[in-house]
């Protein structure tokens, strides 16, 4: 059941965070830094929690994000009250002894003042990963206008070799479509459809920068826009992202013309990744235009969404993305986890627990192998024994990512 007062009681705690200044820290090693991060994270992550507060009570996504941000706030705020508390007790004693107790205080106070670097350091590494995590879900920022429930995310059409594991058939797949349908008609819509966190947005790059795909399409543009609600600003961001300008404001029908220079005659791919809503009739008025400025056959346009109902829209038939096999989850996961991503022989035995936590959702065994990163073995068992994913709870598999942080017990930072 969805916690109203959560939101608000991690607010305080944010605030009391930000409220230590660097100077009462400049005395711990190499902190300064990880204070300025730590200060930008949270204040990204007050921005989302309006948004995750009012999605909470039909959004377990966002239910758990709270949880999780509660967590590792009051973990926090309780380190640096203890460093509040040394600190003053620190001065009181050094006031109080002789010369050589002095000594002997300052040798702990080192100490203790190295070990605190650590867990802000530690801290800073868990905001950023919540940070990560509600761009991730699809979180907002009150800038954006109330109505407009859709996610803040933008994405690149650059592609990492080591993040395309286990979608080889699903990129052979649309990779044959696009080839072979290219003198049947002038436009075809390859919808790329499944949960979030399957991958999608990695398999439209890898078949973005193939080197068929290339050969095939003299143009390609790549660009994520959640939601088509205007045909003529669509057009311009196709423009500017062909010309690789800024555009001034133009009437639509310049806009078209100089379209029509730059794809006349020419083939041409169009990925629309991450498209959450899309009007019909602005559809079909979009596609009308783009057949109007090329006449070539075997142009194609492939949109990758979370939506079923985005995916009929745009046209009869779509590409389901399926859940990773167990292997496929293991090696992203030990990507993430190990530097070398060789697995500890004390950790080999957990790969059973951790394989069955992610569900097949690649972006499930990311993040969580970069939560566990920088745990210690203990951290790594605390954490897989408290999550009800692993002792049998059922699960539809919709909130494996969700639920990755689901009820952790407090670990030490």
């Amino acid at each position: 059941m969805a916690d109203p007062v959560i939101g608000a009681t991690v607010q305080v705690v944010l605030e009391k965070l930000l409220s230590l200044t660097f100077e009462e820290a400049k005395s711990l090693r190499n902190c300064k830094k990880n204070l300025r991060m730590l200060t930008k994270y949270v204040s990204m992550i007050q921005a989302f929690i309006h948004d995750a507060e009012r999605r909470q009570v039909d959004d377990q996504a966002a239910e758990e994000w709270l949880k999780m941000l509660e967590r590792v706030a009051e973990d926090a705020e309780n380190v640096f009250d203890v460093y509040r508390y040394e600190s003053l007790k620190a001065h009181v004693m050094n006031i109080r002894t002789k010369l050589m107790e002095k000594v002997r205080n300052f040798y702990s106070h080192t100490a203790f003042k190295y070990k605190m670097s650590r867990k802000i350091n530690n801290i800073t590494k868990e905001m950023r990963a919540i940070n990560q995590l509600a761009n991730d879900l699809g979180l907002q920022s009150p800038m954006v206008p109330s109505q407009q429930i859709l996610p803040i995310r933008e994405t690149d059409s650059f592609v990492v070799a080591s993040d395309v594991v286990g979608r080889d058939n699903d990129v052979a797949e649309i990779k044959e479509k696009m080839l072979n349908m290219r003198e049947e008609v002038i436009m075809s819509t390859i919808p790329l459809v499944g949960m979030g966190g399957l991958g999608k947005t990695t398999v439209a790059k890898r078949i973005f920068n193939d080197e068929q795909i290339k050969q095939n399409f003299e143009k390609r543009v790549w660009l994520c826009l959640a939601e088509m609600s205007e045909t003529k600003s669509f057009l311009e961001l196709i423009l500017e992202s062909l010309t690789e300008r800024k555009l001034e404001v133009q009437s639509r029908d310049i806009i078209v013309k100089k379209l029509r220079d730059e794809l006349g005659g020419k083939r041409y791919l169009l990925v629309l990744d991450d498209l959450w809503r899309v009007d019909p009739t602005l559809w079909h008025e979009f596609m009308d235009t783009l057949k109007g400025i090329n006449t070539s056959r075997g142009n194609c346009i492939l949109v990758t969404t979370r939506m079923k109902r985005v995916a009929s829209t745009v046209a009869l038939d779509h590409h389901m993305l399926e859940r990773l096999a167990r292997d496929h989850c293991w090696c992203i996961f030990k990507q993430r986890a190990f530097v070398d991503g060789e697995v500890p022989e004390e950790m080999v035995s957990m790969e059973n627990r951790i394989v069955e936590l992610c569900q097949g959702l690649p972006l499930a065994a990311s993040v969580l192998g970069g939560l566990l990163r920088y745990k210690e073995i203990h951290e790594w068992q605390a954490i897989l024994d408290g999550n009800p994913l692993v002792t049998g709870e059922a699960d539809n598999g919709e909130n494996s990512l969700k639920k990755i942080y689901k009820e952790n017990p407090k670990t030490q930072l």
